[in-house]
């Protein structure tokens, strides 16, 4: 009703509007009558004043003629166009028109309006919060509920790094890069919390170095000298400033100093070396024997030095229902599409990324993610080849 109403309100001021230009009309007509009549008398008065010698017969004769010309020229004027209808007729169909146009309106809408039909507005397209029963709902709820305990418990370092942390599984690296800000400025010796915050940056600028990440680093690296994470992207940012050899010699120094249990030592060392084979750099004799473990997540190294889940979480995680369970592995995947963005130079890190996209069931995501690594490896066939097998097992569209 409300609308109906407001058409009504709208029509009825624009008639309102109307009529004053209606009236103007014939005030105008009556204008152009009350000047003739004017001058007439004017004339009138001049041959008047003539007769009994008021004026002197050439003057007489220079006023009256001056009247006479202005006459004329009032006759000259076109007559305005007339009027068809009435005032009072013109204003009842206006009034006529506007009550046709209101009922026709809402019978249109009685017809064909769809009051139930969704909004497409922001947020029922997916930019607000997920509707219950969705896949990811309960996982951002429990998100929602950290944030309310560190908007209760604010001054808790280790709360806002755990609240950074579910951040990124979900791909909100930037909050994710505020939290750890946050934590780092609770605790500022804490050189773990700098360097997340700063890696944690760089994936929220797509994978670039920005002027907060490098600030965050070189934090880090002041509170300690041996932080992997914050001395791995500070190479990254000499690679992308065009200092290449001064990016490797980094990261082989890296290499060289990582314990003989870092978890991230063999991802480093496989990205160093795909690195140098693709850049023709020869680095025999310059690194360090491969660690024994396996290789971690693909992508910007994820470094060890600032753990994820703790075991509480990890054991709360196998207790979810398969959907919440879901929401969290697609959570990790677009992360893991995040860091490849900052070292794409990782074949094995596309690889696992291109199988999972199929697992989830996201195949115009594989094929892109596919055609992404292939324009990354464009100039090694033996890369290309491992590629299009890959994705020709998993079947990825148009592989």
């Amino acid at each position: 009703m409300l609308w109906m109403i407001l058409t009504l309100m709208v029509a009825l001021a624009a008639v309102g509007l109307a009529v004053p230009l209606v009236r103007r009309h014939d005030a105008a007509r009556a204008a152009r009558g009350s000047t003739a009549e004017v001058l007439k008398a004017q004339l009138g008065e001049i041959e008047a004043q003539a007769a009994n010698g008021v004026l002197p017969a050439a003057e007489a004769d220079a006023l009256k003629a001056d009247v006479k010309r202005r006459v004329l020229a009032e006759g000259r004027q076109a007559e305005p166009a007339q009027r068809p209808l009435s005032e009072r007729t013109l204003l009842i169909l206006a009034l006529g028109l506007v009550a046709v146009v209101v009922l026709a309106a809402t019978g249109l809408y009685l017809k064909l309006g769809q009051p139930t039909a969704p909004s497409s507005s922001p947020v029922a397209q997916g930019q607000g919060p997920l509707p219950p029963g969705h896949p990811g709902a309960d996982v951002t709820q429990m998100i929602g509920q950290l944030e309310a305990k560190m908007k209760a418990q604010p001054n808790d370092p280790e709360g806002w790094r755990m609240l950074a942390w579910s951040y990124m599984q979900v791909g909100r690296n930037a909050e994710a890069a505020s939290a750890y800000g946050k934590a780092a400025n609770l605790d500022p010796h804490n050189a773990e919390y700098r360097s997340a915050e700063g890696e944690a940056t760089v994936l929220a600028a797509g994978g670039q170095i920005t002027p907060q990440a490098e600030e965050a680093f070189r934090k880090a690296v002041s509170l300690d000298p041996a932080d992997p994470r914050a001395r791995y992207y500070l190479a990254v940012e000499k690679d992308q400033k065009g200092d290449a050899k001064g990016a490797m010699d980094d990261w082989i120094a890296l290499l060289k100093s990582a314990p003989p249990d870092a978890p991230w030592a063999g991802q480093v060392r496989a990205f160093v070396e795909k690195v140098a084979a693709d850049r023709h750099i020869d680095l025999a004799g310059r690194l360090p024997p491969a660690p024994a473990g396996p290789v971690t997540a693909a992508g910007g190294p994820s470094m060890g030095a600032q753990p994820g889940p703790t075991a509480d979480q990890v054991a709360a995680a196998g207790q979810m229902n398969p959907a919440d369970r879901q929401a969290m592995i697609a959570g990790m995947v677009e992360k893991q599409a995040a860091e490849l963005k900052v070292n794409p130079r990782n074949l094995e890190g596309w690889q696992r990324l291109i199988r999972a996209r199929m697992v989830l069931g996201q195949p115009d995501a594989a094929a892109q993610a596919y055609r992404d690594a292939a324009r990354t490896f464009a100039g090694s066939s033996a890369d290309l080849a491992a590629l299009r097998q890959t994705a020709a097992s998993v079947g990825v569209p148009a592989s």
